[in-house]
């Protein structure tokens, strides 16, 4: 399979799964149940094989921490990915370069890339400074997909660094050496900043829906707000010799297909929920609480998080939203077309949501490929450089 962003003419639909480990909303580490957990990962692989025959373009796995999501490596899946996959492309969504050692994640990526076959997709999230981020990605960048690239010595690996002991500045060339003669980086963006940053790099970029408990769970970003920025993105980009287009830019959509429009609301209403409840513990008993015990607790804190607006929004704040796939198939068909008439060729799908179960996300995934977008998927299959699987 080409990469995500050639063949503009083609719409691509990237599947993603949050992984939520289920039972939803457990938080004590003295309940973690190995099988389940196995059995969830292994589920996960079975789904990306089958996305791949249902015409997904790529397969994707985010960087998460806790038990809402158990994916704090991403690397070690995606090799896994590599092996259970033979045509569609890889995509970490997203790695936080800050969170890890530069040139030690390019390494792992690397490797990735050779598993694949050369279909690995880098995506880069940000936490933290953006100065320090801006560095950390050219170090991912360049380690990966340049040779000789000068690296400081303060930024080399330990093992490096003990080879090397009296070098200010090393040429580091990765090995292995990835397939592609350059792995695509995409960038997760939403800002004016983030987009000129990612388009002076020449980096494809995520964009669109964003989780904000302060906005009642999903901020809304209209379209006609989010079109001007892209089309500012791609003439910085062709300003600094780069020949980007809206294949570069993949919108980040929940994606929850129902039988009705309430019910794919409660869907993503229910699984949110989850996730802060989940990711609050989480935090709270790795700061020394007692188990079971949630900052949570009090109505204040609920409120202050965002918990109360989220369970008292109405059913159309999650139905409207125009990056938010949710509804019935006619409904979710119907905002898709409005996104392509915009002009967005390409889709990362957050079937598995943050908290939603991991049974409802494939459904959803299935539903888009066989219910939705059916032609949009085919066209996927035939396309140039498709392997049947």
């Amino acid at each position: 399979m080409s990469a995500i962003g050639d063949d503009p003419e083609i719409v691509k639909f990237v599947y993603w799964d949050n992984l939520t480990y289920a039972p939803p909303g457990s938080r004590i580490p003295e309940e973690w149940d190995p099988a389940l957990g196995a059995r969830l990962y292994e589920s996960y692989l079975g789904h990306c094989a089958e996305a791949e025959r249902l015409g997904y373009a790529g397969v994707s796995m985010p960087e998460h921490f806790g038990p809402s999501s158990p994916c704090p490596h991403p690397a070690i899946i995606l090799a896994a990915l590599a092996a259970r996959t033979t045509t569609a492309r890889i995509v970490s969504g997203a790695n936080l370069p800050l969170l890890h050692h530069p040139m030690e994640l390019a390494e792992q990526l690397a490797m990735v890339d050779v598993l694949s076959g050369g279909r690995l997709e880098v995506g880069l999230g940000r936490i933290g400074d953006r100065t320090a981020q801006a560095r950390a990605v050219g170090l991912v960048d360049g380690c990966l997909n340049t040779v000789d690239h000068p690296v400081e010595r303060a930024d080399l690996t330990t093992s490096s660094a003990t080879f090397l002991p009296d070098v200010p500045v090393a040429k580091v060339t990765v090995w292995p050496r990835p397939v592609q003669k350059r792995v695509p980086l995409w960038a997760a963006a939403g800002s004016d900043e983030s987009f000129a940053t990612a388009a002076r790099r020449g980096l494809g970029t995520f964009t669109g829906l964003n989780i904000n408990p302060s906005a009642g769970g999903l901020t809304t970003v209209g379209v006609e707000e989010m079109v001007p920025r892209l089309r500012r993105y791609i003439e910085i980009g062709r300003e600094n010799g780069h020949d980007l287009s809206m294949a570069n830019v993949m919108a980040s959509c929940f994606t929850v297909v129902a039988d009705t429009d309430r019910e794919a609301a409660e869907i993503v209403r229910s699984g949110f929920l989850s996730h802060v409840e989940t990711a609050a513990g989480h935090l709270a008993r790795m700061a020394g609480a007692a188990p079971g015990e949630s900052p949570l607790d009090s109505p204040e804190a609920r409120e202050r998080m965002g918990i109360t607006a989220v369970r008292e929004a109405p059913v159309d704040f999650f139905v409207k939203n125009p990056f938010a796939l949710v509804g019935s198939a006619d409904t979710v068909r119907e905002k898709l077309d409005a996104l392509l008439s915009a002009g967005l060729t390409r889709f990362l799908l957050l079937c598995g949501g943050v908290g939603t179960a991991h049974d409802i996300a494939w459904q959803s995934a299935t539903a888009m490929a066989e219910d939705v977008a059916p032609e949009l998927f085919a066209a996927t299959k035939s396309a140039p450089g498709r392997v049947a699987a």
